[in-house]
């Protein structure tokens, strides 16, 4: 892919029905887990696509800094570290608003990590954008005091934007956009990563390395001679060099933002910013 804090240490939250979302069977589906409830002094956070690739490893490091979550998904799968999963295709707005709506309520932050890469300009302009924005605003409207995005690192559009991808980045954009005019500055964190890697499978669609691979990766590319050279490159060279991230790095950046650890800090831009945030957990 490219692309008060609380400390709290109790147990996973308790759960209870929800019978406006057990309802919307056709949107909310009915294997979905009820939502999940903060105890005193846990923090409650919603993560929409908590199923996927870096939306997984959020669930679970949230729950590890004593957090209640929410996992919110088109599948509804359940997720670890999640104490319930909703089911929310994100496609149909009108019912995805009323869902989200039940899904946030009471939530101290929302995190999105819904994404789509492929070739389909239409289809990337929707799933990172329209969804987004969708998310966004119900969020907004569901009272909720913190965001956190994950978005792509500036250098990507800057380098590629204008021959490849073009749905991919308007869709970026767009997101962003809706939760700048949505929250101040203090109120949300955009976490822009370019090249993520991780876990122990290697993937063409979204491109993805394995942790090992991705680890050796890193070293050589953060070592101090290419990362001088990479400064001094024309864009496309520079990003050719850029180093990735882990995926569990990203996810520590989600969660530092989620936390209000950020040290005031909105956009954590690249490899080298999200790694300090997510050092600062």
């Amino acid at each position: 892919m490219f692309a008060a804090a609380s400390n709290a240490t109790r147990g996973c939250a308790t759960m209870r029905p929800n019978a406006r979302t057990r309802g919307r069977r056709s949107n909310a589906r009915a294997r979905a887990s009820p939502r999940a409830m903060a105890n005193d002094g846990e923090q409650k956070v919603v993560v929409v696509g908590g199923s996927g690739f870096v939306g997984s490893r959020v669930c679970a490091a949230l729950r590890e800094r004593g957090c209640a979550v929410t996992s919110v998904s088109k599948s509804g799968a359940a997720v670890e570290g999640a104490s319930s999963a909703i089911g929310v295709d994100l496609a149909d707005a009108a019912r995805a608003r009323d869902a989200l709506r039940d899904a946030f309520a009471g939530a101290d932050c929302v995190v999105s990590c819904v994404g789509v890469i492929g070739t389909d300009d239409a289809k990337m302009r929707a799933g990172n954008g329209d969804y987004n924005v969708v998310v966004v605003e119900a969020a907004k409207a569901a009272g909720v005091r913190r965001f956190v995005y994950v978005s792509v690192a500036s250098i990507v559009p800057d380098v590629v934007g204008g021959v490849a991808m073009k749905g991919y980045f308007e869709g970026k954009t767009m997101a962003e956009d809706a939760i700048r005019a949505n929250y101040d500055a203090s109120e949300y964190v955009i976490v822009k990563p370019s090249f993520i890697y991780g876990g122990d499978a290697f993937s063409l669609t979204p491109p993805r390395v394995t942790k090992t691979y991705g680890d050796a990766l890193a070293k050589v590319l953060g070592s101090g001679p290419v990362k001088a050279l990479a400064a001094k490159a024309p864009g496309p060279i520079a990003l050719t060099l850029a180093e990735p991230v882990s995926v569990e790095d990203v996810a520590g950046a989600c969660v530092a933002g989620a936390l209000g650890m950020t040290g005031g800090e909105s956009v954590v831009d690249g490899t080298d910013e999200i790694k300090a945030c997510a050092a600062k957990l």
